[in-house]
């Protein structure tokens, strides 16, 4: 037999075989699954279309059931396309008959899709040289939160504070206060009272997500980022024509929540507005009085956003508007029919202008302006308890807090054609005025001017290199020269490492330099000869993720971290002979944290598992008003578990924190340390979705192991507790359900 003759018959054997496997693969089917890549529940409803490359007439278009599967028959090298509204369409062909199952990435809002918070452009946090937290809208709807401070509830490595005046605190690696820039769409929140943002003002309504970047971002954000970032994200990519959500919340502790909203989306325009109301009615443990360890409040909320895209070419604008009225009533005088009441009333209006405009090749530009106000009025008045009229007091402790922030920010990015190199060049522009009874002086300003420039390096695939130097000018402290450099390398297919210094830098607050407070629970002094805090900090993590058998998905993340801060601007303790104690702002000489933290997540298809420990230690000395050191180590242990109820179709949550004892020290005549108490925090929510996700039902219980108090240990802790004795935590255990109607086209 030639050779041409040998090839003829293998040629004919193969057809042969061929056209008889067909005939038996005309009777197999196959199975198509598709799930969530992020939580991997199962979607029903998925868009299959399947394509027989034999003879594309024989296509067909199915939908996946409650198990995100369908059953199709299988003839021949078919091409499959999953779509599903929310999500990144997937195509793919399969060669022969064996099931299939596919984990399709939301476009909205997962743990590998875009983030942009320190990104040159949005990409995957994944790919960012910063170790990126992301907290989605999904997860907020599953504890049943409705602000930051509900939504970072039980986060590890992130501590809130509590006080009945000054309201929520929060701290990222061991650094509170003025030291975590909180920012939503990159735009700072002005208006912190006592060094803190008050974390339960601001609302989580337009929000897709929360990004967290713990460490100095000095060199990106500038001052008040030493410990950190949190930026908010709004909601800037809906994919319906028309959207109208109406949300409803209740917890029995008395609060009683409401927001309407709505999108359009019109060619290559978006508009998004909300408004909504919340309201708390004040909680005590043992309510026997008028006044509430938790302050009654009423919260009205409005924003508005509008935004044009063409390509890479974005301009938009927003506008939101906050109302808080909170009460602090206080009990009967003895032998009167009247009382003393505290009336705070706060409103933050906030208006900015951003656009994104592309230059040839990868470059763009990226701008925005915007204003922030704060307004705050602190009244005293006399009540009738009788007739219930009020007269305003004529005293001291009258206090109206206004404050004007104006920002600019832009930068530009440069992008070789090869992508190994990227520049960024930015300049920030901050100018702030405040207007306030309890400073010195009344009237302050100060601006913080800057340049800033940072190189985005590839030598070689899997590792980036990125240095980044900051200059700026304070009009009232001199600023350094603050350096960054960042490294990420992905040294095999599951791995990569991340390691990052920073220098840090923050410039007094007006607040601290001039703060002069006094009422019946404190007694608070600013300092004008406060020195700026400059430090160093040290990052290191490695991630190792993977997916087995295409259903088991396991990520583990170990991390260590190293602070240092001179000159750290703290509250101390200064005469505690008489009550309220007396605190005023000054320098640590000293101040450093290290911490180790590690994180583990599983995920297969209808469960999902996190386990998450931290251990941090503190060390801070002291040289005035006298010599001291005092050190402590503190560990924090977080679970988190949600499951798929098959059939019922009902997601558990749960989430366990063990907060471990907290650092309390206090310099008077001589050195005192002491602890707040270790303590608990279980949360379990029920979720379904009803009639094609247009009705969604959360409910469950808070704080279900009923801590409200923590005992303090030694020093007295900052606050205005009645004797130093406890803290408080949180409220009572409580029962919540939310609802939200959602109609979308």
């Amino acid at each position: 037999m030639t050779i041409t003759n040998a090839r003829f018959c293998n040629a004919l054997l193969v057809c042969l075989l061929t056209m008889f496997a067909g005939r038996i693969m005309a009777s197999n089917s196959l199975t198509v699954s598709v799930y969530d890549s992020l939580d991997m529940h199962p979607l029903s409803d998925a868009v299959v279309r399947a394509v027989p490359l034999q003879d594309a007439s024989e296509g067909v278009t199915d939908v996946t059931n409650k198990r995100g599967q369908l059953t199709l028959a299988y003839t021949g090298p078919t091409v499959i396309h999953i779509t599903h509204l929310g999500y990144q369409p997937v195509y793919d062909t399969i060669y022969d008959g064996r099931s299939r199952v596919y984990y399709i990435r939301s476009t909205a809002s997962n743990m590998e899709d875009v983030v942009v918070t320190g990104q040159y452009t949005a990409g995957s946090a994944r790919t960012s040289v910063y170790d990126v937290k992301v907290y989605t809208d999904k997860e907020f709807r599953a504890k049943g939160a409705t602000n930051l401070k509900e939504a970072l509830q039980g986060s590890l490595n992130v501590n809130l504070t509590q006080d009945a005046v000054f309201g929520s605190g929060i701290s990222l690696q061991g650094i509170s206060g003025q030291g975590v820039k909180i920012m939503v769409d990159a735009v700072p929140v002005v208006g912190r009272i006592n060094g803190n943002l008050d974390v339960s003002q601001i609302n989580l309504s337009n929000i897709q997500r929360v990004e967290i970047i713990k460490g100095p971002m000095s060199a990106i954000y500038g001052s008040d980022a030493m410990g950190g970032v949190i930026n908010l994200i709004s909601k800037t990519n809906q994919q319906e024509k028309y959207v109208v959500n109406l949300k409803g919340y209740y917890e029995s502790v008395g609060q009683y929540n409401m927001e309407l909203n709505g999108g359009i989306n019109i060619k290559k325009s978006q508009f998004y507005i909300a408004g909504g109301r919340n309201f708390f009615g004040g909680y005590s443990a043992v309510d026997t009085s008028r006044h509430k360890d938790w302050l009654p409040k009423e919260q009205y909320f409005a924003n508005a956003k509008y935004m044009y895209t063409s390509g890479r070419y974005r301009v938009g604008a927003r506008l939101s508007f906050f109302r808080e009225l909170m009460l602090n009533r206080g009990n009967l005088e003895p032998n009167t029919t009247y009382a003393y009441d505290d009336h705070s009333l706060v409103y933050r209006p906030q208006a900015t202008v951003f656009g994104t405009i592309p230059i040839k090749g990868f470059s763009e530009l990226n701008l925005m302006v915007s204003y922030t106000g704060f307004v705050r009025f602190y009244n005293y008045y006399k009540k009738d308890l009788v007739t219930l009229q009020e007269s305003l007091l004529k005293t001291e402790q009258q206090d109206t807090s206004i404050y004007h922030d104006i920002v600019a920010r832009g930068t530009y990015t440069l992008t070789t054609a090869n992508q190994k190199v990227s520049f960024q060049f930015g300049t920030d522009i901050s100018q702030e005025y405040t207007t306030q009874t309890l400073l010195a002086g009344g009237k302050h300003q100060m601006g913080d001017y800057a340049v800033f420039g940072s190189v985005r390096w590839r030598p070689v695939i899997g590792l980036d290199i990125q240095p980044a130097l900051r200059f700026g000018y304070n009009t009232k402290f001199q600023s350094p020269l603050v350096p960054s450099v960042n490294l990420k390398y992905d040294f095999a297919k599951y791995f990569n490492i991340r390691a990052a210094y920073g220098m840090g830098y923050r410039a007094p607050s007006l607040y601290e330099l001039y703060f002069d407070f006094h009422d019946s629970n404190h007694n608070l002094n600013g300092d004008s000869s406060l020195r700026a805090e400059r430090g160093h900090s040290v990052n290191l993590s490695f991630s190792y993720q993977q997916l087995y058998n295409g259903k088991h998905h396991f990520k583990l993340t170990p991390s260590g971290f190293f602070n240092t801060i001179r000159n750290k601007i703290d509250f101390i303790l200064v005469d505690a002979s008489l009550y309220p104690l007396t605190y005023q702002y000054g320098n640590i000489n000293s101040y450093m944290n290290a911490g180790a933290e590690c994180t583990a997540e599983y995920a297969w298809q209808r469960l999902a598992l996190t386990a998450a420990f931290d251990y941090i230690w503190y060390h801070a000395e002291v040289l005035q008003p006298v010599q001291s050191q005092v050190s402590f180590a503190s560990p924090d242990i977080a679970l988190q578990a949600r499951y798929k109820i098959p059939k019922a179709e009902i997601t558990v949550s749960a989430y366990y924190k063990y907060t471990g004892s907290k650092l309390n020290y206090s310099l008077t005549n001589s050195s005192e340390t002491g602890t707040r108490s270790p303590f608990h925090g279980l949360d379990i929510s029920l979720s379904r979705d009803f009639w094609k996700d247009r009705i969604q039902l959360t409910c469950g219980g808070k704080n279900l192991l009923n801590v409200t108090n923590v005992g303090n240990n030694g020093a007295i802790a900052f606050g205005h507790g009645s004797n130093g004795g406890s803290t408080l935590v949180n409220w009572g255990r409580t029962f919540f359900i939310s609802l939200n109607l959602h109609f979308a086209k």
